[in-house]
């Protein structure tokens, strides 16, 4: 019987990911760097679209500088693929061994005022170990899009699942998100990506963009506090490459009915100042190659 790609791409993961559950975390380290190379040398179209987003972000860079930091980007995106399919067979302990933390006390302190709160995070070091870390401590739910590979998606909620972290669907409706912070509990939202043609389109590194703005008006509708969290990789990362979740006193977004675009705008903005200073202290740990930039939006701004 013939396979489909999602078929095949489901049985790779299946096989690659026995073999890193019995590996250590540095040789899922180790493997992950040398194929995010491979990657990056390979993809020539995604691999053009990451440096051209660097150098975007960056424009006193040059081409050398810039290349660099978009091949390493792509080699720490690989190591966190490698570390991931790890989490499927890792212990509390030893997930906990490898994340180490700064500010911990930031998140407690916010769910002592009964709202929940609302982690915001970037697709930056390996935020799938900070989240497994975080949901060792407190109920944590992440809000992630699933892939359009049902095998694979199904097996990325079952490794989430081991590591304690419950999910739900970005397309899902704002309620559900809600009543987890009237629980008091914690929603991780990564907003760093492509929000879509008819978000809110806003300034991201001095170019315009269309940015997730529900960080904001769920923070104004709950009263639940952002709480900016992010992990970043030592280094050097072949000899250390554990992670280190720092997470930054949280703040509230004013709420008023009259005012209420306002707001969610300012709200938006103020997060994204947040994931442009952690971006701008570990660029080469942030993922380049997506599409963040539209030739319509900056055409049109």
């Amino acid at each position: 019987m013939k396979l489909d790609r999602n078929s095949w791409e489901t049985r790779a993961a299946y096989v690659v990911g026995q073999a890193m559950q019995n590996a250590s975390w540095t040789t899922c380290r180790r493997t992950g760097w040398w194929f995010g190379l491979l990657l990056f040398k390979s993809l020539k179209k995604r691999r053009q679209v990451a440096i051209h987003n660097v150098r975007l972000a960056f424009p006193t860079l040059n081409e050398v500088a810039a290349r660099q930091i978009a091949r390493r980007s792509v080699q720490n995106a690989a190591m966190t693929l490698f570390e991931f399919m790890h989490m499927a067979s890792a212990s509390p302990r030893e997930i906990s061994d490898y994340v180490a933390w700064d500010g911990f006390e930031h998140i407690s302190g916010a769910l002592e005022k009964g709202r929940g709160a609302i982690l915001l995070t970037a697709h930056l070091g390996n935020w799938e170990l900070m989240g497994a870390v975080v949901a060792q401590s407190f109920p944590l739910t992440v809000v992630a899009r699933p892939t359009s590979n049902v095998g694979m998606q199904n097996h990325i909620l079952r490794v989430r699942e081991h590591a304690g972290l419950t999910v739900i669907s970005k397309h899902e409706s704002a309620r559900a998100a809600l009543e987890l912070l009237k629980k008091n509990q914690i929603l991780g939202i990564l907003p760093d990506q492509y929000a879509g043609p008819t978000a809110l389109l806003l300034p991201f590194f001095g170019h315009p963009t269309r940015m997730v703005s529900a960080v904001a008006r769920l923070a104004i509708i709950s009263g639940a506090p952002i709480i900016p969290t992010f992990s970043t990789r030592r280094h050097p990362w072949l000899a250390d490459g554990r992670i280190v979740a720092r997470v930054s006193p949280g703040y509230s977004i004013e709420n008023d009915s009259k005012r209420r675009k306002e707001f969610v705008r300012e709200g938006t903005l103020h997060t994204i100042r947040d994931l442009e200073n952690i971006i701008s202290r570990y660029p080469d740990q942030w993922l380049w190659l997506h599409r963040r930039w539209r030739a319509k939006d900056l055409q049109n701004h």
